[in-house]
């Protein structure tokens, strides 16, 4: 007869066996019963074990610590865990005192955690009242907790899961490697089997099983840098490098050094020459950024609007451009829904189907509106939160500061407030000196010219006759201009004005409205004759007509006429001297 036997259920399993139900395990060497609930080897039979969710303390990207435990920030970047709840931490604290009705609420130092109110005193903890010492409790490392990064690089599954996406686009976790996500965007099968959504079950074969559920994945908590165009982790601060990109401190809301290299925590004053960190007599060495993640994006055609990276960029019925959770999806007529790739969307049922095999569809969600800075002239731009500074060339480069000061080198560029010294290659701002900036290259801006040559429309558009006779744009790339002068479809579609749509065979789709083209802004040159891109400056060439000097002629914007050089080839800014025999621009 097998012997049931029970056994001490607050035990952990150290090698165990998942059933197939997903939420028992059995013993290494045991076999799970599902239909009893029973674990059974050949000479005895006792209950399963339910699985318990594992709790830990996340201190930040993939850093855990103990449920119970303080994370404190360490200067490496990595995180050591305080075995006390709310300490802070310090240098050094004893795992016996942990229960001590001092410790209540504590604070993070270099090596070890002191309670609140006292501070690190060599290996101890002191409180100037009463001249109290109390030991302090060492700091373990902090756990690293894989995990599966999903798709859309902004989610994650616990390890051993797989990422599934779910009916709302967003991912979820199916709590099994390598699975099989099934078409209702709910469920997901072991590897191997197949879901029978009809049943809600898993089969393989003659083995059937219930399916498992998904649950939502984590999203991943980051601060995103000025510009948008990188981030850093959740809890950091982000710092400008040298290079003019985005650093991460791991510390928030921390004070960025003026090395370009480190950081100090908040209310503390970095001392660059010693490589500290000091507020009033306590000190600490300063902490070391890390490199900045690039946001992934995918542009959409005419570069005015993104998705976030693993997504399809499709067209809504506004025209705008609509995010498709999915990467190279087919975008369905309705303009609100898609599908994955391979498969075809069935507007009247609002699925996706692939042979036999159909699933719900996709919604898609807004794309977001590219921020940028237009430099004078119109013709170049730099991302949002970038200075337009002019270079040598007369074109426009970047500045990675907001509001900053374009120093005369025509290459770099210091803070707002910041003064440029070109001897010592710095910026200045009374006795606080660091180094200067340098500047990337602006954006050419596209467009396309609509014949005429008096407007254009933004790159990716097709320009069209309006009924006024002007041209409009429509935000589809050679499109078929409608005969309303109102409206415009796809290439390969032909559009039925009564009906207001686009028809190619049995595809009907909405057609798309035309908005204004931009007229195209010029310089007239003297005598009428010739004229210059908006933004130059004309002046004479050796042959007796006009050429366009690539500086700004806007008294609007304070910034005069270029000055045009006796050699009649070249010019330089307002306010500088023409050097010919040098070749340069000299100003004072």
């Amino acid at each position: 007869m097998t012997r049931i036997h029970e056994p001490n259920r607050k035990s952990s399993i150290l090698q165990a066996v998942c059933c197939s139900d997903g939420e028992h395990c059995c013993p290494s060497g045991y076999t799970c019963d599902v239909s009893e609930g029973t674990c059974s080897s050949e000479s005895e039979k006792l209950p399963w074990f339910e699985k318990e969710v594992a709790k830990n303390v996340h201190c930040g990207g993939k850093y855990y610590c103990k449920d119970g435990n303080t994370c404190c920030p360490q200067a490496d970047g990595k995180y050591g865990c305080c075995p006390c709840p709310k300490y802070t931490c310090t240098a050094l604290c004893s795992e016996d005192i942990c229960s001590s009705s001092l410790f209540v609420k504590a604070e993070c130092c270099d090596t070890h955690c002191c309670p609140e109110g006292f501070s690190c005193d060599g290996d101890q903890c002191s409180k100037e009242e009463g001249n109290v010492f109390v030991a302090g409790v060492s700091k373990t490392e902090a756990v690293i907790v894989e995990s599966v990064m999903c798709p859309d690089r902004r989610s994650e599954c616990p390890d051993g899961s797989t990422c599934c996406i779910l009916a709302t686009g967003r991912y979820g976790c199916c709590p099994l490697r390598n699975a099989v996500c099934c078409s209702d965007h709910l469920h997901c099968c072991p590897n191997g089997y197949t879901c029978d959504a009809s049943q809600g079950t898993c089969s393989q074969g003659s083995e059937i099983m219930n399916w498992f559920e998904k649950t939502e994945a984590t999203t991943l908590g980051t601060v995103t840098c000025p510009g948008g165009q990188s981030e850093c982790p959740d809890g950091n601060t982000c710092c400008l490098l040298s290079s003019g990109q985005y650093g991460c401190c791991p510390l928030p809301n921390a004070v960025c050094c003026s090395d370009h290299l480190h950081c100090c925590p908040n209310g503390y004053t970095c001392d660059v020459s010693q490589g500290t960190c000091s507020q009033g007599s306590e000190i600490m060495a300063w902490f070391e950024k890390t490199e900045a993640t690039p946001v992934g994006t995918v542009t959409c055609p005419g570069g005015q609007s993104e998705c976030p990276d693993g997504n399809t960029c499709c067209l809504l019925s506004s025209g705008q451009y609509g995010c498709c959770p999915l990467p190279n999806a087919v975008c369905c007529s309705d303009h609100l829904h898609c599908c994955p790739n391979g498969y075809t969307c069935d507007v009247s049922g609002g699925t996706c189907s692939q042979g036999s095999e159909i699933m719900a569809w996709f919604e898609k969600t807004e794309a977001t509106t590219v921020g940028t800075v237009t430099c004078p002239g119109g013709q170049s731009e730099c991302p949002d939160g970038n200075t337009c500074c002019l270079l040598s060339s007369g074109q426009y480069g970047c500045c990675p500061l907001p509001n900053a000061v374009c120093c005369s080198d025509h290459l770099h560029c210091c803070p707002n407030g910041y003064t440029c010294d070109i001897s010592g290659g710095t910026c200045s701002q009374g006795s606080e000196i660091m180094n200067w900036f340098e500047k990337t290259e602006a954006t050419t801006l596209g467009t396309v010219t609509c014949p005429g040559g008096q407007s254009e429309c933004p790159d990716g558009n097709t320009c069209c006759l309006l009924s006024s006779g002007q041209y409009g744009c429509c935000p589809l790339p050679n499109a078929v201009c409608c005969s309303d002068h109102l409206h415009c479809c796809p290439n390969g579609y032909t559009c039925d004005v009564s009906q207001g749509t686009c028809s190619q065979g049995s595809e009907i789709m909405n057609w798309f409205e035309k908005t204004e083209a931009t007229t195209v802004g010029t310089v007239t040159c003297p005598g009428g004759q010739s004229e210059c891109p908006d933004g130059s400056t004309c002046c004479l060439l050796s042959s007796g007509q006009y050429g366009c000097c690539p500086l700004p002629n806007c008294k609007i914007l304070l910034i005069l006429q270029a000055v045009c050089c006796s050699d009649h080839l070249h010019c330089c800014p307002n306010g500088y001297t023409c050097d010919v025999s040098q070749g340069t621009c000299s100003q004072g």
